[in-house]
């Protein structure tokens, strides 16, 4: 995909070529359905993936089912100008896709396409259509037009409408392999000199996402993860009240908190049912951990696990939620977790 005489670069990581070969063979064979969803967890590169795929579908000369990157319609593209490209997201970052913004491509939809050849509409968000948006794009996906296509992308754990998937192809982006995710990761982060140790942690981190990874090191996230350790580990040590470590929780970005907090009931629930630490994910925090297995009954671990899944959900369906008042219920159950085995 990648070409240095090309007026741009989408880069297909080493990770999506199987499915990048799929789509190929499709467009090829003329039989890419005119609605896909592009599924996976954050941090694998889908909205590149998808932007390669509509260039790909607008170019005017393509290359062995790759977009040239010279004709006037990948200038146009690469400029952000192309007429028959839409993407449709969020206005700001944690809102919904509304109503009228997918009203606002219909008219583009119904008319001949500018530059002759195919229409694409890219949403950067499937679950984020909110509920009068969605009704309106089923019309959309039901009687495309011909030459017009949808890619919607997808981010797992979040909920896309049934009405909306039932009327899509779905094709998910799947992690690369340990080895495949480790060696990227070195290459990009090779001028910081980490050790392969320290490499491997982060993309643990990161649920085995390079791009996530990335994030990660170059953001304060880490040092987010370790504070919640250091109080939730205050909390079972009696140093301080699931109120006070409230008060400073409910300001923090609470999406990856949750999703850390899984993470580790999981692999405590792991360590509880088989007391093996090779099928630990989390080795960084294998001490706490076992302190908290040895004082721990497994149904209230299950109970807050189920209670912490529930909010996180909660969240991604943008529920008007009192973030003060979960955190400390979440954290009470962990007060008293920790607790349940005496």
């Amino acid at each position: 995909m990648t070409n240095p005489d090309n007026a741009f670069s989408l880069e297909i990581f080493p990770w999506q070529q199987n499915q990048w070969q799929q789509l190929n063979q499709m467009i090829q064979q003329q039989r890419l359905p005119h609605a896909l969803i592009v599924g996976g967890v954050p941090g694998l590169g889908k909205f590149t993936f998808v932007k390669a795929l509509a260039a790909t579908l607008l170019c005017q000369q393509q290359v062995n089912s790759n977009a040239c990157g010279q004709c006037k319609s990948c200038r146009l593209f690469a400029a952000n100008n192309h007429p028959d490209y839409k993407l449709l997201q969020p206005a700001e970052v944690g809102k919904a896709i509304l109503v009228d913004q997918v009203r606002s491509i219909q008219h583009a939809l119904a008319t001949t396409a500018q530059q002759g050849g195919a229409r694409v509409v890219v949403i950067n968000g499937a679950s984020d259509l909110n509920l009068n948006a969605a009704n309106a794009l089923l019309k959309q996906l039901e009687e495309p037009g011909d030459n017009s296509y949808f890619l919607l992308i997808h981010q797992w754990p979040k909920v896309v409408l049934p009405t909306v998937r039932s009327r899509c192809q779905l094709l998910d982006i799947t992690n690369p392999t340990p080895s495949q995710g480790l060696s990227w990761l070195q290459q990009k982060l090779a001028a910081d000199k980490l050790s392969t140790q320290d490499t491997e942690h982060l993309l643990r981190l990161a649920n085995g996402a390079p791009l996530k990874a990335i994030e990660l090191h170059t953001s304060n996230a880490q040092a987010l993860r370790h504070q919640m350790l250091v109080e939730l580990t205050a909390i079972l040590r009696g140093k301080k009240s699931p109120l006070e470590v409230a008060q400073i929780w409910y300001k923090q970005p609470l999406v990856p908190m949750l999703g850390w907090w899984i993470e580790w009931l999981n692999d405590l629930i792991k360590l509880k049912m088989t007391g093996d630490t090779h099928h630990v994910s989390n080795l960084d925090i294998i001490k706490l951990l076992q302190a908290v297995a040895a004082r721990s009954d497994i149904l209230a671990i299950y109970r807050l696990l189920e209670k912490l899944t529930e909010q996180l959900n909660f969240i991604n369906q943008r529920r008007n939620l009192n973030a003060q008042l979960v955190c400390e219920e979440l954290l009470h159950q962990w007060y008293f977790l920790v607790r349940s085995g005496n």
